[in-house]
């Protein structure tokens, strides 16, 4: 929004080399949206992330240590002393105009609506949930299936089109971790200028099984599982669906557009 924008137009005109942002996922995925719309071009300022948010995926993948105020006071202790930072080059990857790390729609959709209903949510609530939803599948309850319903969609990647025309999720990232330990996107950082992009189309029984895999961080040994590399990607939906970016949700749309975005400096203590 413009105040936002505004706030990092002054940013921008001071020449601030640093930027730090307190909260969780879906803070740093709508600041780091504005920051690349307002610098365009030009390069964009290093990033420390702080933590603090409900979701902390980021910081978790980066294995930062301590509340939002010791990270800070220790980076500015090293600022100060001209003591190097612990830097981490990121891709962002880019949702239609959206900028972010981690997307995903279908079953992650549905789980994170659940998930934000819930007063107060914490990391182990989200544990507590996904047991439950496991069990659900495992006996075929009815809220069991709608979390695995499948979503009619023609996916391409590059250009090339996927086989399915059904699928029970599509999730895509530049890093490796889906949060709460699931390393699904194991090769989100292995080649340079891609993401890693997922999608599965499995009844309930089946997506459990293959949750010790994404623990391991491995490839899901399974003819209904998609498991590919890209630099673009476009998925048509037969109906509107929404959609998660860094556990933000989004309205439903019926086109997304996938692609390799700007590259960040995190900085870290």
């Amino acid at each position: 929004n413009e105040p936002d924008k505004k706030l990092a137009r002054e940013y921008k005109s001071r020449s601030n080399d640093i930027i730090a942002i307190a909260g969780g996922d879906g803070t740093y995925q709508k600041t780091q949206t504005v920051l690349v719309h307002v610098y365009g071009r030009d390069p964009l300022p290093k990033i420390a992330l702080l933590g603090g948010g409900t979701m902390n995926n980021m910081v978790n993948c980066l294995k930062l240590k301590g509340t939002p105020e010791t990270i800070l006071s220790r980076l500015i202790y090293q600022y100060h002393q001209d003591r190097p930072f612990r830097e981490t080059q990121l891709h962002l990857l880019k949702v239609n105009d959206q900028y972010g790390f981690l997307y995903g729609s279908g079953l992650l959709h549905r789980f994170l609506i659940d998930f934000n209903k819930v007063e107060g949510p914490t990391r182990w609530t989200a544990i507590r949930m996904l047991l439950s939803a496991m069990g659900q599948a495992l006996a075929h309850s009815k809220r069991g299936k709608v979390l695995c319903e499948r979503m009619d969609a023609d996916v391409t990647l590059d250009g090339r089109p996927w086989p399915f025309k059904n699928y029970t999720a599509v999730f895509a990232g530049t890093i490796e971790t889906l949060g709460l330990g699931f390393n699904a996107l194991y090769r989100a950082r292995k080649e340079k200028d891609k993401f890693q992009i997922c999608a599965f189309s499995l009844p309930p029984r089946q997506v459990v099984s293959s949750f010790p895999v994404l623990l391991m961080g491995a490839k899901v040994p399974s003819e209904n599982w998609l498991d590919d590399l890209a630099g673009q990607a476009e998925i048509h939906y037969r109906e509107p669906q929404g959609y998660m970016l860094d556990g933000e949700l989004y309205p439903p749309v019926e086109k997304v557009r996938l692609a390799i975005g700007p590259a960040i400096q995190v900085v870290a203590p």
